[in-house]
């Protein structure tokens, strides 16, 4: 620890004495550092951790299908047999969507309700911010007048006022009282902006034809998806030989709901992101391993005079990568600013009717996994940019610099070819991010 503190204090000083260099190495490193974390924290955010719940690969959507074909929604009938006959899911949650008008509190506006079954609130393990959320009782024909408003629509439409619980509103010249304001965690279903309790008539509970509604489920502990989708398949099957008039041919697809957010395409455009920010790295540390190898060049005496006093190559090799990796950390702090203002233009330009549908956007931030991750490209980013510099600038004829004095050496032949080497490893790599860039532009654009 002795000896890493004194490497810490000489590497310093080192960085101090070569501001130029230290500065420009500093907002390099800074640039390809943030950019990746930024893209990170997004990715982060709406790809694997959208929605703010426990164990989310845990949650699975159930669909019904016709012949093998695309998913449907559900009829209900259907839906209360799995709810018996189902061993698989800790519950099931029944839920509906439509739009509806809202006067009586402010301007009318037309918005997005779901209709759900109280263990909704369970499956995704999520309770009110503020008030409560419905319970069973509320799900009656006649008793169902209550509502729970989401955080969104709660802060646009009512201006996040506290005094809202207890307020009366109506939906379709209906009456509701809001009970309860969920989390801004909670963005599943993202477009949603007001939960009404789920209350089906008889008729509606033993319909088979009318596949209107949605289902999700939490699987037990220890149940996979895939096993879940095994017993489903038995279930249909009975279903369809005790139904044959309605139920034949149908089948049952579970899905994760993290694999139906992200959909197809999703996590395809931001992992073309990410590869062509690391692109920008590697070009970035290409650039970094310039500047050392002149540099290294230019150190030849001290490094000579260092070794004549009895320092072994480890260790000297020690001190430059140490030297080099301090400046990846300094650089991986500059890329944090440079990332946070990077995702702030980025929230700040993306418009709210796309960001709505976009689960989990509003949760961007560099939380602990960004800076894991920053921490790990700036230690890469200084060992990558450094190493082969460092390996370079040991190669020193002893004689031959101790007798030049103070005065540095043209480098050899073996450094020339590395610096070319380096220099057509930037323009490749340029070149590359430039055709990526473009070849995923025109992906995107086939996409929308």
């Amino acid at each position: 620890m002795h000896t890493l503190l004194q490497d810490l204090r000489y590497a310093l000083r080192q960085l101090r004495q070569s501001p130029g260099f230290t500065i420009t190495a500093v907002l390099t490193l800074a640039i390809g550092i943030g950019a990746n974390t930024a893209t990170f924290s997004m990715m982060d955010a709406v790809i694997f951790r959208p929605l703010a719940v426990p164990e989310l690969n845990h949650v699975v959507t159930v669909d019904e299908q016709q012949n093998h074909g695309d998913p449907q929604q559900v009829a209900l009938a259907n839906f209360a047999d799995w709810q018996r006959q189902s061993r698989s899911f800790d519950e099931l949650a029944v839920r509906s969507e439509t739009d509806m008008s809202l006067t009586g509190a402010g301007d009318a506006a037309r918005v997005r309700a779901d209709s759900t079954s109280p263990s909704f609130f369970s499956v995704m393990q999520t309770g009110a911010f503020m008030g409560r959320v419905f319970d069973q009782s509320e799900t009656q024909p006649g008793r169902d007048g209550v509502a729970v408003l989401s955080y969104a629509f709660w802060k646009s439409h009512f201006g996040a006022d506290a005094a809202v619980l207890g307020r009366k509103i109506e939906l379709d010249q209906h009456a509701y009282t809001v009970i309860g304001v969920m989390p801004k965690t909670m963005q599943y279903p993202s477009r949603t902006d007001l939960f009404l309790p789920f209350a089906p008539n008889a008729a509606q509970l033993a319909n088979r034809t009318s596949h209107d509604y949605l289902v999700i489920g939490r699987l037990r502990k220890g149940v996979t998806a895939g096993q879940a989708q095994a017993e489903m398949n038995v279930i249909a099957d009975h279903l369809s030989r005790a139904y044959p008039v309605t139920n034949q041919g149908r089948q049952v697809k579970v899905e994760t709901l993290l694999a139906g957010i992200n959909g197809e395409y999703t996590p395809l455009y931001f992992k073309l992101i990410q590869g062509a920010t690391l692109f920008v790295l590697l070009v970035v540390c290409a650039n970094v391993a310039n500047l050392q190898f002149a540099r290294g060049i230019a150190r030849r005496p001290e490094i000579a005079m260092r070794t004549a006093l009895g320092a072994g190559r480890g260790r000297l090799l020690r001190q430059l990568l140490t030297e080099n990796i301090l400046l990846g950390l300094i650089g991986g702090a500059g890329g944090l600013l440079f990332a946070a203002a990077d995702m702030h233009i980025s929230e700040i330009t993306m418009p709210e009717r796309v960001a709505r549908f976009m689960a989990g956007w509003s949760n961007i931030s560099l939380n602990g996994r960004a800076l894991a991750f920053s921490l790990l490209l700036a230690v890469a980013a200084g060992v990558i940019s450094g190493i082969a510099p460092a390996v370079e600038a040991l190669r020193v004829n002893l004689v031959d610099q101790l007798k030049s004095g103070s005065r540095a050496v043209v480098g050899s032949g073996r450094s020339r070819k590395l610096r070319n080497i380096l220099a057509a490893a930037q323009i490749s790599l340029a070149v590359a991010l430039v055709v990526g860039a473009a070849l995923m532009c025109k992906g995107m654009l086939g996409m929308l």
